[in-house]
């Protein structure tokens, strides 16, 4: 009906615990096919030679001619890809700055190898200014973005807290906190697991802006599949205009405009006539629980904190960790299958 009201979005099984309706059929248990390369994958994590660089270090992480003839100034004496690997391992770790600087420092000793190690201060200025690019260690699915192969990419958002005054520091003085201890982080990955883009947005700025930041570092793509938050009916249409099918549900107070040719309609009156089970089936929706397993699997394995203060840091310190996890993913991952 033109203008009728209908109320949803919520994930079926959300719907169900709302309702205290219990499952209709056991929950699908699933274990790793591949628990013996997992193990190994698992392990390669802790090897620190596996994330160095091949070749020689120092040529490759030290800058040996920081003043140049005919040119003015002097260069950085840590090149960008020294202080990549720095923010990762430190990021990988979650030490303080003094004492990841020890460890390094240590660690390069006991490697026989001759590199120094920036001070604390130093690496907090280095990792504001670095900028980081999020790099696909997968080969596989590398070759299908230089292919310019469009791929199904997933995205979403969660908070992580970075230590700082919040609520507490409103209540006792009456007035906000200059820094708020939350940031938003907004990933986009693919239907494998490997993060294509990350942003870190302080948590006053709406999801669509999160979005907006997404999509150009991503390059082609055939299905965009987010949960509600990042919904607007002229973006979902402009989508579809640039040949992207958005797998994105409507709002719960979503409305009919009874206009054919319009995706937002057509879509409000599918889940109302078919129901969420079907959406969700037909347009694959239920990939969506991958990137909220990613973000489990953050903040279990890395941490939910960020480290960092800046927000030019942790932006990159964001980056950081979509490589940490993509490296981890070319060293291997679990295939589950179900359980009989």
């Amino acid at each position: 009906m033109h203008g009728a009201k209908i109320q949803f979005f919520a994930m079926p099984f959300k719907e169900r615990l709302k309702s205290g309706e219990p499952r209709k059929r056991p929950k699908q248990s699933y274990v790793p096919k591949n628990w013996s390369d997992y193990n190994k994958s698992l392990r390669k994590r802790g090897m620190l030679s596996l994330y160095l660089p091949k070749g020689d270090l120092g040529s490759q992480l030290i800058n040996e001619e920081s003043y140049k003839k005919g040119q003015s100034g002097r260069e950085q004496v840590y090149t960008p890809a020294y202080v990549n690997l720095l923010f990762m391992l430190y990021r990988m770790h979650r030490m303080g700055l003094r004492e990841f600087a020890g460890f390094m420092h240590d660690y390069w000793r006991g490697r026989g190898v001759e590199l120094p190690v920036p001070s604390f201060g130093h690496l907090s200025d280095l990792f504001a200014s670095l900028d980081i690019t999020v790099r696909k260690k997968c080969v596989r699915a590398a070759e299908r973005l230089n292919e310019g192969e469009p791929v199904t990419v997933i995205v979403d958002s969660t908070g992580l807290r970075f230590s700082h005054a919040g609520a507490w520091y409103e209540k006792k003085y009456g007035k906000k906190a200059e820094r708020m201890p939350w940031r938003t982080m907004h990933l986009a990955m693919d239907a494998e697991g490997d993060v294509l883009a990350v942003e870190i947005i302080d948590t006053g700025t709406g999801d669509s802006s999160g979005l907006d930041l997404l999509l150009p570092q991503v390059g082609k793509i055939d299905r965009l599949i987010a949960d509600t938050a990042y919904y607007q009916i002229e973006r979902i249409e402009q989508l579809l205009a640039s040949g992207v099918v958005p797998v994105i549900p409507p709002k719960a107070d979503a409305v009919d405009y009874a206009k054919q040719n319009r995706w937002h309609d057509q879509l409000v009156r599918y889940l109302k006539e078919k129901g969420q089970y079907a959406f969700q089936n037909k347009y694959g929706y239920g990939l969506r629980a991958r990137v909220e397993a990613q973000f489990s699997r953050i903040k279990r394995c890395i941490g939910d904190t960020l480290l960092t203060r800046r927000i030019a840091s942790q932006t990159q310190e964001g980056r950081a960790i979509a490589n940490l996890i993509n490296q981890w993913n070319a060293f291997g991952q679990a295939r589950c299958v179900k359980k009989a």
